[in-house]
């Protein structure tokens, strides 16, 4: 008994100091701070300021998104009634064209939510009948976040 009492004086700490760096658990911290702060930190933009259909004029939609600010993290809400209405994210010739080969995404159930994950132009449009001739269409150009304001 006597010689088992010098490792039960030892605290519990020091065993577990050698199976966990620093690292191991500030590396996942750190990463669930990014996340957390990318979806947090994002907008919502309500595509239109309404709903997704047949627009008013041909350029209701682009008008709208170069009146807005789009950064990684925010996210496109496309309101509309499913089997009506659609969004599809395709290339910049699909979009010019109207035409749609093959989509990037599909998104048929409404409302649909799109993530912003990346900098760059996105080209929407909806392939139910003409509705993309009639300008239900639109590109939104993501741009980097700014920088967080100085304290």
């Amino acid at each position: 008994m006597h010689s088992l009492l010098p490792w039960m004086r030892r605290p519990m700490v020091a065993h577990c100091r050698h199976r966990f760096s620093k690292t191991a658990i500030l590396v996942p911290l750190a990463l669930i701070l990014v996340l957390f702060t990318a979806v947090v930190g994002g907008k919502k933009h309500i595509v239109g300021g309404s709903i997704w259909s047949i627009p008013p004029s041909k350029n209701f939609y682009n008008n709208w998104s170069s009146s807005q600010s789009f950064h990684p993290g925010d996210i496109l809400h496309f309101e509309f009634e499913s089997q009506m209405y659609n969004v599809l994210q395709v290339s910049y010739g699909q979009y010019a064209r109207c035409e749609w080969e093959y989509p990037e995404n599909i998104y048929s159930d409404g409302p649909a939510l799109v993530s912003l994950t990346k900098t760059g132009e996105l080209y929407f449009t909806c392939s139910i009948f003409n509705y993309c001739l009639l300008g239900l269409k639109m590109i939104v150009d993501v741009t980097p976040s700014p920088p967080p304001p100085q304290p």
